[in-house]
């Protein structure tokens, strides 16, 4: 509750005026922008860009914020959203998910160099299956299972029902999960659902 509430004065204060109120948006918010970002451009450099053009239209156009639409950090992902959106429509070709690394260490777990070697193989392959969906189906899954969003924030997002949210995620888990098995990264058979394999 405290983060909402520090979200909506740093969002007052850039509508009198106040510039510096936006590093404390991106001290609380720039690494996950950074984190759905990545997974939907293949050079770094790109989501980098993209995270930094996002911070400078909030910066331009802080009164654009509807508190009654949904949180901040909801709001910031759909501008950053439209950029990556606007980003394919330039380039006109898909792009590969990347893993945030940090994210995918295991507490407690001393990774040894047989560790690094499955997950950088595991990840790779991920990463191909991702590429094969369609956009829809992939920032679906970057928003709701790699950022952790609920549906109502992704709905807000993505401007459609919660039910449309809920079965396109429903048709991107069952297709990447079919991917995989055909990666044999899956057993169809014996696995539980992708939902939960660390995923969601």
């Amino acid at each position: 509750m405290k983060k909402a509430c520090d979200d909506s004065e740093c969002m007052s204060r850039l509508a009198a005026g106040d510039a510096s109120a936006l590093r404390g948006l991106y001290e609380r918010h720039g690494r996950a922008l950074l984190r759905f970002s990545a997974a939907m451009c293949r050079s770094r450099q790109t989501a980098e860009d993209l995270v930094h053009d996002t911070f400078v239209a909030v910066l331009h156009g802080p009164c654009l914020f509807d508190p009654a639409q949904g949180s901040v950090f909801a709001y910031l992902c759909g501008v950053l959203r439209h950029r990556v959106s606007r980003h394919f429509r330039q380039q006109r070709r898909l792009v590969a998910l990347v893993w945030d690394e940090e994210a995918e260490t295991v507490v407690g777990h001393e990774p040894c160099p047989t560790d690094e070697i499955a997950r950088s193989e595991t990840s790779a392959v991920i990463r191909r299956a991702m590429l094969e969906l369609p956009l829809q189906h992939r920032e679906v899954i970057a928003f709701c299972d790699l950022e952790g969003l609920s549906y109502q924030d992704v709905a807000a997002i993505l401007d459609c029902p919660v039910g449309t949210v809920r079965s396109r995620l429903h048709r991107a888990r069952a297709l990447l999960t079919i991917r995989l098995a055909s990666l044999e990264i899956v057993d169809l058979a014996n696995e539980p659902p992708l939902a939960q394999q660390g995923l969601s």
